[in-house]
């Protein structure tokens, strides 16, 4: 593991996203989340009115310019209170739009994303393209010095509001597995693109969900993101960071729930007694604080070395998101099940938590395909040692 101690500045970071979550995003939350309404604009300026947006945008662009660690600290103490929130202080927009989009690309989009103003998407799940996103259909044609798009993407998270989507799409019929795919820069009003069905799911009602469709949607060749072709390439740069600090969100969604278990237990009386003096309960709260710590400190072990940019640091994330996302889900249903009959109700926000837990699982590099790129490096790591022992033989 990466040696690493949590700078003074850190600690102040840390402690002041848990005021601001409490004091000021919960009561929002605990309304929002019980009428369905999507998050409001309003609480994006709010955020960054207190300095907890555009995270890792660099500081001429009006963002706050921390390193993955320090974001990953921040948005674990967000999420610990409401999920949805954390969706918006560092995105999938970011890396890709420094690594390879344009001066003027660079100067139009980001300071409106560290304000708050610009709410963006990022446009890549298809009907057979999801985990496998070398297999998408959206193609993109090159019409003189514009593009004219076609094609559908599923599940977008706020697809149906953003101002600006970030798309995937093909530009080279023929190209190998994986190449020929460009990124786009879409602006909502742009002709040819539309919303099309928005999903009822059974959490996140505050990022809603929405299809987008793309019927000749043409755009100039400004709004192409970096080189044709290297789309791919491009959004690696962002995966190994956005998948650390997702561990340490879902590290948040758990302490938040066992933090919120153990209140309860504190008060609730059974038996003459409360919860709480209940040994096989404390043991299965000390077992759950233990598993929580280990995805914590994975996902920030991952957070370090997706900084340095170092060759293991995609295989730690993806280390980091399965095993958080696998602890989170535990730990919420345990939490339900710790409160009883209480903890199915909306009186509390454990039955939120348990069920805003699956897309854990699924988005951002489902469970399944994470396990799949661990073992692929596994055995690559292997090979290699293997390799070297019968040359040193």
């Amino acid at each position: 593991m990466t040696n690493y101690r949590l700078t003074d500045e850190q600690r102040r970071l840390k402690s002041a996203a848990r005021e601001f979550a409490q004091e000021e995003l919960l009561p929002i939350a605990t309304r929002i989340e019980r009428t369905g309404e999507p998050l409001p604009r309003e609480v994006l300026a709010l955020m960054a009115e207190r300095g907890f947006m555009g995270l890792d945008i660099p500081v001429e662009y009006g963002g706050l310019g921390l390193d993955t660690l320090s974001c990953a600290i921040i948005l674990e103490e967000v999420c610990a209170v409401w999920f949805s929130a954390g969706t918006y202080p560092v995105t999938l927009l970011t890396g890709p739009l420094l690594f390879a989009g344009t001066k003027e690309q660079q100067d139009k989009y980001l300071p409106k994303v560290a304000n708050g103003e610009l709410i963006t998407a990022f446009a890549l799940t298809e009907t057979e393209a999801g985990s496998d996103a070398a297999s998408i259909q959206t193609f993109a044609e090159r019409d003189g010095d514009h593009w004219v798009i076609n094609g559908r993407k599923i599940y977008i998270t706020n697809g149906g509001r953003a101002d600006l989507i970030v798309l995937f799409a093909r530009t080279e019929k023929d190209a190998p597995r994986g190449g020929g795919i460009s990124l786009f820069l879409i602006e909502r009003e742009t002709p040819g693109f539309l919303v099309g069905q928005t999903y009822e799911t059974i959490a996140h009602t505050a990022n809603p969900i929405a299809e987008l469709v793309f019927d000749d949607c043409r755009v100039p060749n400004s709004c192409l993101m970096g080189m044709p072709g290297e789309g791919f390439r491009y959004i690696q740069v962002g995966f190994a960071k956005t998948r650390a600090i997702y561990g340490a969100r879902c590290a948040g969604v758990a302490q938040g729930a066992l933090d919120y278990a153990l209140s309860y237990m504190q008060i609730r009386e059974q038996f003459g007694q409360p919860l709480s003096s209940f040994q096989a309960l404390r043991f299965r709260a000390a077992e759950l604080a233990a598993r929580i710590e280990a995805g914590r400190q994975l996902s920030y072990h991952a957070a370090v070395l997706a900084e340095d940019e170092t060759p293991d640091a995609p295989t730690a994330a993806s280390m980091a998101k399965m095993v958080a996302s696998d602890v989170c889900t535990e730990v919420t249903q345990q939490a339900v099940q710790f409160l009883g009959g209480h903890g199915l109700t909306k009186d509390h926000p454990v039955e939120r938590f348990y069920r805003e837990t699956k897309l854990f699982q699924i988005g951002d590099g489902s469970s399944e395909m994470l396990r799949l790129l661990v073992s692929r490096h596994l055995n690559q790591q292997s090979q290699a040692g293997m390799s070297a022992r019968l040359a040193s033989d």
